[in-house]
């Protein structure tokens, strides 16, 4: 009798708990779209490229960028980058009453001859993807949501909130992986008035588990699968309207499979080993010192135009 008593009490404990267990990973693995970067917060992204050898050996003690939206750039065709159309293509924080903030403004100047053109939105950095918050060493986590989303499996969707002024021109993004493959996914044309989801759907997702192609991935020391944003391209023909364009975004947002499922584990394997931290710092400063190249150049042609401006004065 008692120990069919402990049997019954065995089933409802399962019942409960197990029950709730259940319910509990479900909620933990049900996602929905995350956001890859919201242009209204841009706060705590600044990269101190004074940690770049080149930089130390020229002196530099302090050489902090962030990607605030008036540090970002516009890239032109090498047909249409004359001095002209560089000077009045731009980015600038602009006000929007809808989205409540600041959006991304984005001028551009095309040229008003007939032939095709396009136009790169970047960022002022290439965007690292194990940059540390201060405090957080050998994380990698700062621009998490800021320009980096980790543990990316497939691309179900990628939707992007922007303003169209009824051109007829195409907007792309383009997204880097850890592996530093770059790829392009066509969003649309911008062909309406005020703002609008532009969305790009993988064609190639397949949500029947059935259909789908099983692999087990290796994990432990390999990196886990993230993405980070490249850049924009607005694409102009040649047969419409050049001049000036402009167009507004507000935030990007990815829906994705996770490409592991993280499971607490007996023994912690980083812990013990350390290779992936050494790989992070290894990669960290590869990008320090291959984005601070291009900072330091930057600082020192701004150098070179004030002396112009001294001896035109």
């Amino acid at each position: 009798m008692k120990k069919l008593v402990l049997i019954v009490i065995a089933i409802f404990v399962f019942l409960v708990f197990g029950t709730a267990t259940m319910f509990a990973q479900e909620e933990i693995t049900t996602g929905g779209p995350q956001v890859l970067i919201d242009f209204s917060n841009l706060e705590n992204t600044d990269v101190d490229f004074s940690k770049f050898p080149g930089a130390m050996a020229e002196g530099i003690t302090e050489l902090k960028v962030n990607l605030s939206i008036s540090n970002w750039g516009v890239k032109l065709a090498p047909s249409s980058a004359s001095a002209e159309n560089r000077v009045l293509s731009y980015c600038k924080p602009v006000q929007s009453a809808k989205m409540g903030g600041d959006v991304m403004g984005m001028r551009v100047h095309f040229p008003k001859a007939p032939f095709n053109s396009w136009a790169k939105l970047v960022p002022p950095f290439e965007i690292p993807f194990y940059e540390d918050v201060e405090g957080e060493e050998g994380k990698g986590t700062k621009f998490v949501n800021k320009g980096v989303l980790r543990n990316v499996g497939t691309i179900k969707a990628i939707s992007v909130r922007v303003t169209g002024r009824n051109y007829p021109h195409g907007l792309s993004i383009t997204l880097k992986d850890e592996q530093d493959v770059a790829r392009d996914m066509f969003l649309g044309y911008l062909d309406f008035d005020g703002w609008r989801t532009m969305t790009w759907e993988n064609p190639n997702y397949i949500s029947d588990v059935k259909q789908r192609e099983l692999a087990k991935n290796p994990l432990y020391p390999q990196y886990m699968p993230s993405i980070k944003l490249d850049s924009f391209t607005v694409y102009r023909q040649g047969n419409q309207i050049g001049g000036d364009f402009v167009l507004y975004v507000k935030d990007i947002q990815i829906l994705y499979d996770l490409a592991i499922i993280e499971a607490e584990r007996d023994i912690a394997d980083e812990e013990a080993w350390g290779i992936l931290k050494t790989r992070r710092d290894d990669k960290r400063a590869a990008e320090v010192r291959r984005l601070g190249i291009l900072q330091l150049l930057r600082r020192q042609e701004n150098i070179k135009m004030l002396h112009a401006v001294t001896e035109s004065e």
